[in-house]
């Protein structure tokens, strides 16, 4: 059946992986075990992991299973919500960092820019890691992404 739903494009790829990965970590770790993974996404070597949002607040309230999964898929791996708004949806991508500001610029050819401004205590955030977070937010959500410092 799911290899039916991999053929069909139901499911990925990388849903497929992620799920294999997850099993094998729940069979050691219980509290995995009672997660749902709704959905894994790659882009290029970034792991995008969709958890509904209990399941998330649970993996960054205990840092030892936060660490490892980070460490299982010998990836980059980012964790977000399946049901959340645009905003939560950033502040999951920024996470540990806080979003202090999201604004919206049209342009005049009807495109639609987000500005997303971080604290200016953290004014060191990799363009590596920006760039990152520009691409999956526009992957997964259409989202074009400024990011800016609070000055």
């Amino acid at each position: 059946m799911c290899e039916n739903k991999l053929y069909t494009g139901q499911i990925t790829k990388s849903d497929v992986d992620g799920s294999i990965i997850l099993t094998k970590l729940a069979q050691k770790n219980p509290e995995i075990d009672k997660m749902n993974l709704i959905g894994s996404k790659e882009i290029d070597d970034e792991i995008i992991l969709i958890f509904k949002s209990s399941d998330v607040r649970k993996i960054r309230s205990n840092t030892k299973l936060f660490d490892l999964i980070l460490k299982t898929f010998k990836k980059s791996v980012w964790i977000v919500e399946s049901d959340s708004n645009d905003r939560r949806f950033l502040e999951n991508l920024f996470y540990p960092i806080g979003i202090d500001n999201v604004n919206f610029i049209w342009l005049p050819d009807g495109h639609k820019l987000t500005r997303v401004v971080v604290d200016k205590k953290i004014n060191d955030i990799k363009e590596k890691t920006a760039d990152t977070i520009k691409k999956i937010s526009l992957s997964l959500r259409k989202i074009d992404l400024i990011i800016e410092t609070q000055a």
